[in-house]
């Protein structure tokens, strides 16, 4: 098992029983298993602070009621797949709380379910496991649903590659995962078009020669990064067209992989919003559960 000690956060939504199947998964090949809740207070205490002569003991024992059941309903879960979890409540916004049990339980692993919002309300309202993958430090494993969780999560991967650090860093979770857990990797790279048509024709240039010309480079540079991260030169690769994220979660679908990795630059603040990112498309639209890994400074 590649990762010693995984933690799961969990909600009892979908999404989070889909993340506590798959943790369960991994537990089973050697992993401790951690149980996350976190009491949220915020909303009780900003009502508490503007009213008069107001106790907000009830709702606060009320929480932590909820957060011991919930804690209770994954132990017995991961307890009937034969595993012994360690669980912690703590009280803390939902990111900041995650984020200090996985460092207090030393996690190498955080496995979430995610909502997969789209449009405006992802823009402005964000999600948690957004907040963690744009603020942790450990590799993120997402998932959407039960459905899609395999017996052995590791044994198809795709790695997304492309010319940056991040896919460095991908690639190199991916040939530890092929050592550890006989992963079968295949490379994807994606060769962008759209910015490519919009371009060259103004310079009298035919797009079709410079996607060839880029097909023919990426493909070389996506085996040249594998290699390096210590995988076998033979192993496949392939090359599509189109929008990255799009056409990497096709290509999982289109190999039945059992896992995407993929690799994060970690924006945050305002410039999130404006930029985006092809990781974060991924997380929301792919079915497939996905591994962000962030870069080590």
């Amino acid at each position: 098992m590649p990762f010693a000690h995984v933690l799961v956060p969990y909600d009892a939504s979908d999404p989070a029983r889909a993340a506590l199947k798959l943790a369960i998964a991994l537990g089973k090949s050697g992993a401790v298993v951690v149980i996350g809740t976190v009491v949220d207070e915020a909303a009780v205490v900003a009502e508490a602070s503007s009213a008069v002569a107001y106790d907000p003991s009830p709702e606060m024992e009320a929480l932590d009621e909820e957060g011991n059941e919930l804690i209770a309903d994954a132990t017995a879960q991961c307890r009937a797949a034969g595993l012994t979890p360690v669980s912690q409540v703590v009280h803390e916004t939902p990111v900041a709380g995650i984020l200090a049990i996985a460092k207090e339980h030393a996690c190498d692993l955080i496995v979430m379910g995610t909502h997969a919002r789209t449009g405006l309300a992802h823009t402005f309202l964000g999600s948690t496991t957004e907040g963690v993958l744009r603020w942790g430090h450990v590799p993120v494993l997402t998932v959407r649903t039960v459905d899609h969780v395999a017996a052995d999560p590791f044994a198809v991967v795709l790695a997304a590659i492309d010319d940056s650090e991040p896919s460095d860093a991908a690639a190199h979770v991916a040939a530890m995962l092929a050592k550890t857990a006989n992963a079968k990797v295949t490379g994807c790279g994606v060769v962008e078009t759209l910015p490519i048509y919009e371009n060259t024709t103004d310079y009298g240039f035919n797009p079709e020669d410079i996607i060839k010309e880029v097909r023919t480079e990426l493909d070389a540079h996506v085996h040249a990064t594998l290699e390096r991260a210590g995988l076998p030169a033979s192993t496949p690769v392939t090359i599509a067209e189109g929008d990255p994220a799009e056409m990497i979660v096709a290509t999982a679908k289109e190999r039945n992989a059992t896992l995407v990795v993929t690799g994060t630059h970690g924006r945050r603040g305002i410039r999130r919003f404006f930029l985006g990112s092809t990781a974060e498309e991924i997380v929301r639209t792919s079915d497939t559960p996905v591994l962000v890994v962030p870069v080590r400074r």
